[in-house]
């Protein structure tokens, strides 16, 4: 009986499930201290309004992001440890070795299409984060109005962590595949 070989590229669900474990061990370590101290302390209405107000940031038109962009060189991004970031990272370089150890000839940027799909969806995770970034932001403030200094100060460094770190990843990102644009053209 002959083994069977591997694919070159791993499926759409192996690929999922690999990247969901980073996702789901951030925003556990991430949205769970969140979640108590809004059970515990948030009135409901406080809740809900900060939350609606959050989601605001969905409606923020694409070009607005170059205005907040850190920097045009990725040397800054490097200063503030960004990379270390993409390596623990969904799609980060812990993942993408994990799956090029089964998968050698796995690239997530391997075209020019592959390449507008990455930028297409770091814009969309910027938007994410942005958004729980200003939430994480209104209940921090709404702590430390409230007299919770140990709650606002943890959930400032969480946001720091979940939603500022990501938001840079992305410029980051989007930045690396801009440099690198001219492998991908035909």
């Amino acid at each position: 009986m002959v083994p069977a070989k591997h694919p070159r590229q791993p499926s759409p669900t192996r690929l999922a499930l690999y990247n969901a474990v980073p996702s789901v061990l951030w925003s556990a370590l991430s949205l769970g201290p969140l979640s108590v101290f809004c059970y515990q302390h948030l009135p409901r209405p406080w809740l809900y309004g900060l939350l609606a107000f959050s989601l605001l940031a969905y409606a923020v038109p694409k070009a607005w992001f170059s205005w907040w962009q850190l920097s045009r060189a990725p040397a800054a991004y490097r200063r503030l440890g960004v990379p270390l970031v993409n390596r623990l990272a969904q799609h980060g370089s812990v993942v993408n070795g994990l799956l090029r150890r089964r998968y050698p000839g796995y690239r997530r940027v391997s075209t020019g299409q592959s390449a507008a799909a990455v930028r297409a969806g770091s814009y969309h995770m910027e938007r994410f984060h942005v958004a729980a970034g200003v939430f994480f932001l209104l209940v921090s403030v709404y702590a430390a109005v409230q007299g919770y200094g140990g709650w606002a100060a943890g959930l400032t460094l969480l946001n720091v962590s979940y939603n500022l770190y990501p938001i840079w990843l992305q410029q980051y990102l989007r930045l690396r595949l801009e440099l690198g644009r001219r492998e991908f053209r035909p």
